[in-house]
């Protein structure tokens, strides 16, 4: 036979097996880098169902910002009959968190007042407020007041 036949008959023969419907299987992706043949699991997700991720609130970050930035602004301004040692002491307070403020106004009025009840004439009394001086003291250093 001459290679002109030879050729053409293979030639025909690849057209015809191209025309033909391929084997194809189901093939199925059970992770980044794996496949199957099989279903990876028999679990049916119904996505309906499915929790809905929120982004967090950003204001909230911003308002809180907004308040620091606005306690340290005014912290830098002294007030009229503000003497210096209260202006420093106002302003190195307005870098705490407002919950440390807060505590340290509280405080503030609780020291004198337990340092008045230390000169009743009532040992009992005095006692009672020695333990919450002490204890009121105590804070007022471990919050930087």
């Amino acid at each position: 036979m001459p290679v002109k036949a030879i050729l053409w008959m293979v030639g025909a023969a690849l057209s015809m097996a191209a025309g033909l419907p391929a084997g194809a299987q189901a093939v199925y992706k059970c992770g980044p880098r794996s496949y199957s043949q099989h279903p990876c699991s028999q679990r049916v997700v119904n996505t309906a169902d499915a929790p809905v991720l929120r982004k967090a609130n950003p204001r909230g970050s911003d308002v809180r910002r907004v308040e620091q930035n606005r306690a340290l602004a005014q912290s830098t301004r002294r007030l009229p009959g503000e003497t210096a040692q209260e202006f420093q002491l106002r302003r190195h307070r307005a870098t705490l968190l407002r919950s440390d403020r807060d505590e340290c106004a509280r405080l503030d009025t609780r020291i004198p007042l337990e340092q008045a009840r230390m000169k009743s004439p009532m040992e009992e009394e005095v006692r009672s407020a020695e333990g919450a001086l002490s204890a009121s003291k105590k804070r007022f250093q471990d919050l930087r007041c």
